[in-house]
C-alpha cells in the first residue's frame, strides 16, 4: 500500500511528489476494483487519484497531462471521451472498446490484473 492515497476532484489539484492516476467515469464496481488493487499493492510513496465524473473538460485535460496512468470506463456514453482516452499511451480501461479495440488492447478484467499492472509500474519508479 502507498504511504498516502489522495483523492482529488475538480477544480482542485495537489502539489506533492506522487504517482498520479487519472480515473475517468468509473462505475462503483470498477472503482472498487481500483481501490482493492491499491490496497494490495506495495509502493513506498504517495499516490494521487484524480477522479473525474464529468464537469470541467479543462480540468480533465490538465490532469491527463499530469497523470502517469489513466483508467477509464470504455462503456461511457460519451464516445468522443472514450476515443480520446483510448488513444492515450498510458491508458487502460474497463469494459469494451467496440470499434477501437485495435487501438488499445489494455483491458482491466479484475483487481488482480490491476494489482499486477500497478506492481510492475511502481517497480519502474
Amino acid at each position: 500500500m502507498a504511504d498516502k492515497v489522495l483523492v482529488v476532484t475538480s477544480p482542485d489539484d495537489v502539489l506533492i511528489d506522487a504517482y498520479r492516476i487519472l480515473i475517468v467515469g468509473l462505475t462503483p464496481e470498477q472503482s472498487k476494483v481500483v481501490s482493492d488493487a491499491l490496497l494490495n499493492v506495495r509502493y513506498d510513496g504517495n499516490v494521487v487519484l484524480y477522479l473525474w465524473e464529468g464537469g470541467s473538460p479543462e480540468w480533465l485535460l490538465d490532469k491527463k497531462h499530469k497523470s502517469d496512468l489513466i483508467i477509464f470506463n470504455a462503456n461511457n456514453e460519451n464516445e468522443t471521451l472514450v476515443g480520446y482516452m483510448a488513444a492515450q499511451k498510458n491508458s487502460h480501461y474497463f469494459g469494451t472498446l467496440k470499434f477501437l479495440s485495435g487501438a488499445n488492447a489494455r483491458t482491466i478484467y479484475s483487481s488482480e490484473d490491476l494489482q499486477t499492472m500497478l506492481t510492475l509500474l511502481f517497480e519502474q519508479l
